[in-house]
């Protein structure tokens, strides 16, 4: 006589098979998800490599960054913020001369001249054939936007004002600026990579870049990396990366490199920050000195 299974027997066999059921599920599709995901990241890898396939025929066919881009983007974007800039500069430099009048009116002249910039800057400028470009002057928008807001907040507490203070309330549209450069400093090095060397760049930035190898980056590139150095030290100065450029190659060509143990771009630009080396105008003071030929596009930046 065949012996039939109690309750609870049956209870253990249908939940060990429901278990069973589950794992196997729970297997199936937990392969299938990750089958998807590798796809979708495969996916992404090829539309990355195929639009910088793209990206670097264009610019072998100097499609890219063409000049009247550059002239239209300094006059229409990057003259009123450098202009902003030397304002900022010039006001946080007689700071501790001022009265409480004469803060109280830099600080409103400097809102003024930002609201300005933001105007000049929310107007639409045609710059079909560089994207950064496009991409610089929107995030520089965003900067001169988040300057004003911190200053409001500066311009209620001016009393406890100090350049550092006001300095440290300005990290967002520091930040901004600061990406916003490396675009622009960027694109100069494609215009560069596509009509003077006619060379790719490095598909990547380099980890670290000894004194050996920077000197054998042509210019723009070099400057471009001078701006990468300023971002990572979050260095918003009174100077353009092309001053930072031109005081690093005095540096690395000189016999004080191996004296104060420099090896690499990063103890170069440390130096550099650490004594004050660098101002404003550098390039321009140096150019003659150190380039006997510099081809650039046709914008005062290099005039």
């Amino acid at each position: 006589m065949t012996k039939r299974l109690k309750r609870t027997e049956f209870m253990m066999a249908y939940m060990i098979i429901i278990t069973l059921a589950c794992t196997v599920g729970g297997f199936f599709f937990g392969a299938h998800y990750m089958k998807t995901q590798l796809e979708s990241e495969q996916a992404a890898v090829l539309e990355a490599e195929k639009k910088e396939a793209e990206k670097e025929k264009l610019l072998r066919e100097q499609k890219l960054y063409n000049e009247q881009d550059f002239i239209r983007f300094y006059y229409a974007v990057y003259a009123p913020l450098l202009d902003l800039k030397q304002a900022h500069f010039d006001t946080m430099d007689k700071w501790n001369q001022m009265n409480e009048n004469e803060r109280t009116d830099g600080l409103k002249q400097l809102s003024k001249l930002a609201e300005q910039t933001r105007k000049e800057l929310e107007k639409n400028v045609p710059l079909p054939t560089s994207p950064m470009l496009r991409q610089a002057h929107a995030t520089f928008t965003n900067s001169v936007r988040a300057y004003l807001d911190s200053m409001e907040q500066i311009r209620s507490d001016q009393n406890n004002a100090t350049p550092a203070s006001i300095g440290a309330s300005l990290t967002l549209f520091q930040n901004n600026w600061l990406t916003a450069q490396e675009m622009v400093y960027h694109s100069i090095a494609s215009w560069e990579s596509a009509y003077v060397v006619k060379q790719a760049m490095p598909k990547q930035l380099p980890g670290t870049v000894n004194t050996a190898q920077w000197k054998q980056y042509p210019f723009h590139y070099r400057t471009y990396l001078a701006s990468v150095a300023m971002s990572a030290s979050n260095q918003w100065s009174s100077y353009n990366p092309e001053d930072l450029t031109a005081r690093l190659d005095l540096l690395i060509a000189s016999n004080e490199v191996q004296a104060l143990g420099i090896k690499d771009l990063a103890a170069a630009v440390k130096i550099l920050n650490a004594t004050d080396a660098v101002s404003a105008g550098d390039f321009k003071r140096l150019n003659t000195q150190l380039y006997s030929v510099l081809k650039a596009p046709e914008i005062p930046l290099y005039k």
